[in-house]
């Protein structure tokens, strides 16, 4: 019995021991840092706990990275973790980090993409702001099937890109950057859409696309849609100046012209609407809510011909007859202004 009652008691020294020394392990390794400093640290979508706390202690934003995870998996439970990129301050100790990865919110960047830029002008913006490369944004964009895109029988999300104000955590996955910007333009669109088939819908969208680069003064926008309808409906050639500058500016490389020469309009190209009749193979730019309702709620005119009257305020005379049109360039100044 006596012998029973020493092994039972030595085995109770040697675990209060070993208990004592696990709890001073872990309060020595708990401690901050002192000479940590506060950093940006992105945990992408569905890594491994074990991999992020190493790389808490790499950065040295932990001391010890199992007690992280030991302290972190007892605190939250399910051992879930967040994702994103996050400013986490230095000298935490391990459940001061466990703390604020419960309840950290991921950096967010707030942007706002004019109506009528390009993807490749959106796709430079989001790389500047660190969200998204703009390469890697531009291959989603110009392959919209691997978002399960309804409308993959579109050539891109170039129309689609919804023109608005966002905000995106630092380092987005491109497809989640794209989707974002397309669930946006679905849900805007929405009472438009059923009325189209998807052929219908994608003519729309790049006809929008060219209003979208005419326009400047919004009570103008539905005569410009009128003049292209008519002048499709009559199959004549759109003659659109913003087409010519997508041609310049994105096809081209080169900087947004001041003017339009006639040489530019002899530029062969499926998107120069000068030489070809009907619509480009795809937008030129991504519409906002006015260009969209000129098209889809189209106005009535006989107009077939527009050019600039006055270019300060971006206003236009329009004509059915080319008479008239001749008469209206005579008193153009020889200067044409459209949306840089």
């Amino acid at each position: 019995m006596k012998t029973v009652l020493r092994i039972l008691l030595g085995f109770a020294i040697i675990s209060v021991f070993f208990f004592v020394s696990v709890l001073a392990w872990v309060w020595f390794e708990d401690r901050p840092l002192q000479d940590s400093e506060t950093q940006q640290f992105q945990i992408p979508t569905g890594e491994p706990l074990a991999i992020t706390a190493q790389r808490l202690a790499d950065e040295r934003l932990v001391r010890n990275s199992l007690v992280f995870r030991l302290i972190y998996q007892v605190w939250q439970g399910d051992g879930s973790f967040p994702s994103g990129t996050f400013m986490v301050p230095g000298n935490l100790s391990a459940r001061d980090a466990a703390a604020f990865f419960r309840h950290a919110v991921p950096l967010q960047i707030k942007i706002t993409i004019p109506e009528g830029w390009t993807s490749s002008k959106i796709a430079k913006l989001l790389q500047e702001k660190g969200i998204v490369s703009a390469k890697a944004f531009l291959e989603v964009v110009n392959n919209p099937a691997v978002l399960g895109d309804p409308g993959v029988d579109l050539p891109s999300l170039e129309g689609r890109l919804f023109p608005d104000t966002y905000l995106f955590a630092l380092n987005t996955p491109p497809v989640e950057v794209a989707q974002t910007f397309l669930r946006n333009f679905q849900r805007r669109t929405s009472i438009w859409t059923t009325r189209y088939t998807p052929q219908e819908w994608m003519q729309k969208i790049i006809l929008a696309s060219i209003v979208e680069r005419e326009y400047r003064a919004e009570k103008e926008a539905p005569l410009i849609a009128s003049v292209f309808i008519n002048r499709l409906s009559a199959g004549i050639p759109l003659g659109s100046c913003a087409t010519i500058e997508y041609i310049l500016t994105d096809i081209q490389g080169r900087p947004h012209p001041k003017r339009i020469f006639f040489v530019h309009t002899e530029i062969p190209s499926p998107y120069n609407t000068y030489l070809n009749k009907g619509l480009p193979p795809r937008a030129i730019a991504n519409p906002g809510l006015t260009a969209l309702k000129a098209v889809l709620e189209p106005v009535e005119t006989d107009f077939l011909y527009f050019v600039v009257a006055d270019p300060a305020e971006g206003l236009h005379t329009f004509s059915s007859q080319y008479s008239q049109h001749q008469k209206a360039r005579e008193a153009y100044l020889n200067s044409f202004v459209t949306k840089g």
